[in-house]
């Protein structure tokens, strides 16, 4: 039977929460509860903050109305039944800005309460958000690949990707040379590979091969979800080799000296789930998995990655074939480091491979020190019993001083509510008298607008009619001055056309009277 792997881990996409002055906000959201701004703050919803501030009322109105919809469960920021529906009309507007303030809203509450994704899906539509991944504009196709994300933390959410569309957008996404989608998409890949139904759609058509790419990427977020997709891969017995035999035991292998811990987790997962099959580990002793591993132990003081390396070296220490190379390679020094751990997970799982390579792990002193800390631990225990039973004791009478205060602050508060709510009629009240005023003197500019352009326009053309007129009429001067020359010209033609003909007529007779006189004598 296969060894199983260390688990699998999902991953959240959020937006990174601007920093903003809620007092500005209790002014501007008349009709939004205190609690309520309050609880949008607290979720990070940056984007609906911004809505409550915008220029156009009906958005404005609807972010108010949304607004109220939230509501606070325990630690957990959720939406009333029906809650959406403010952010699904919203999403019907032109106003670009609007609908990515939106966006944003939906992908935030789905990355914190989980319990909101049945809402978006029913309110919003997984349709609406599909379309929105198919949008010209990459900051639509960004966010609306982070909601996909978020989503995949839910593991009701999965049919929905893939077999409704998703998983295709994804894959499509991911091939566009845009950070912020590849990121987005590789975290729902991740997410996604965390049910063994999903791992076969999510691979296929050169899944694999994308996810392997970006585990080589420079920025830190892609190639840590890319370690993590990779070690919820290896999870899977039969995926194993394949990962090695398709490249990826080079980008785990090298990100395991990465500065990050979010890098240090997922790179040092995948190695110990990929040393589960002993098939790669000719490979792994040959790209120096064990030295890496070792340095790893000594150099991180992180829990998680501390009992990851120790799973990984009990891994390679199941196999009997290579426990000389192992123990050439300094793994038992790398294990006697872990040993040594407060966590008694990892250092459990060191003994055990400490064992495997013929190593005793504890020595008298360690036994004494063991000892030692248990009658410690024993007294503190005992210390801390007695101090709870103190602090039991000085609750109890805190308490009912606090219900006593609570009492009376309770009708303090009622009085000041009461007070409030008046003061809220009359501003708002206020409000809309200042609204109608408002669109009232709009309406007035616009009408001394329109006239305005009106009389321009008229004033216009009546000056292109003048000048239209005037170009007539030196037309017309041009035309009679012209056949005024051709008529003196004409007139002149004909004039010295008969003074010719008098002068060669005079010639004629004048050569026939010689002539007769010629004859004549």
């Amino acid at each position: 039977m296969p060894a199983r792997g260390i688990g699998t881990m999902k991953l959240k996409t959020l937006r990174r929460p601007g920093v903003r002055d809620l007092s500005s906000m209790f002014d501007k959201a008349g009709g939004v509860g205190t609690d309520h701004l309050t609880w949008a703050d607290e979720a990070g919803l940056e984007s609906l903050l911004d809505l409550l501030d915008h220029e156009h009322p009906k958005i404005r109105a609807m972010a108010e109305e949304f607004t109220s919809n939230l509501r606070k469960e325990k630690h957990d920021i959720g939406v009333v039944d029906g809650g959406f529906k403010p952010l699904s009309e919203m999403l019907k507007y032109k106003n670009l800005d609007a609908q990515k303030c939106a966006l944003w809203t939906i992908s935030t509450l789905a990355g914190n309460n989980e319990a909101t994704h049945e809402g978006i899906i029913q309110e919003i539509g997984w349709a609406t958000i599909v379309r929105r991944t198919k949008s010209d504009l990459p900051e639509v196709q960004r966010v609306a690949c982070n909601i996909i994300a978020n989503l995949s933390l839910n593991d009701d959410m999965h049919g929905y990707i893939m077999n409704e569309g998703g998983i295709e957008v994804l894959k499509s996404l991911a091939a566009k040379d845009d950070l912020k989608l590849q990121r987005a998409c590789c975290n729902a890949f991740a997410n996604l590979c965390t049910n063994s139904d999903n791992i076969q759609g999510v691979i296929k058509d050169g899944g694999l091969e994308t996810i392997i790419e970006f585990a080589k990427s420079s920025d830190e977020e892609l190639k840590t979800a890319a370690l993590h997709c990779l070690a919820n891969l290896a999870d899977d017995p039969n995926l194993r080799r394949m990962i090695v035999e398709r490249g990826g035991l080079d980008p785990v292998l090298a990100n395991l000296d990465a500065p990050q811990t979010s890098v240090l987790k997922g790179a040092s997962s995948a190695v110990a789930n990929l040393a589960l099959e002993q098939l790669n580990h000719p490979e792994m002793l040959e790209r120096g998995t064990v030295e890496k591993l070792v340095m790893l132990a000594r150099k991180c003081k992180n829990d998680e990655v501390q009992y990851r390396v120790a799973c990984a070296l009990n891994a390679l220490a199941s196999n009997g074939e290579i426990k000389n190379v192992l123990k050439e390679k300094g793994a038992a020094d790398g294990l006697k480091v872990l040993v040594r751990t407060r966590d008694p997970e990892t250092k459990a799982v060191a003994i055990e491979a400490l064992a495997k390579l013929g190593i005793h792990a504890k020595s008298k002193a360690d036994k004494e020190r063991a000892e030692r800390e248990a009658r410690e631990r024993e007294a503190r225990e005992r210390a801390e019993r007695e101090a709870l039973e103190a602090a039991a004791r000085e609750k109890a009478e805190r308490e009912r001083a606090e219900r006593e205060r609570a009492e009376r602050e309770r009708r303090e508060r009622e009085a000041r509510e009461r007070e409030a709510e008046e003061q809220r009629r009359r501003e708002e009240e206020e409000r809309r008298r200042r609204e109608e005023e408002e669109r009232r003197r709009r309406e007035e500019e616009e009408r001394r607008r329109r006239e305005e352009e009106d009389a321009r326009r008229r004033a216009a053309e009546n000056a292109q009619e003048e000048a239209r007129r005037k170009r007539q009429a030196a037309l017309e001067r041009q035309k009679l001055e012209r056949e005024r020359r051709l008529e003196e010209e004409k007139k002149r033609k004909e004039h010295l056309y008969q003074r010719n003909l008098e002068a060669e007529r005079i010639m004629l007779e004048r050569e026939r009277l010689e002539r007769e006189a010629r004859e004549k004598r």
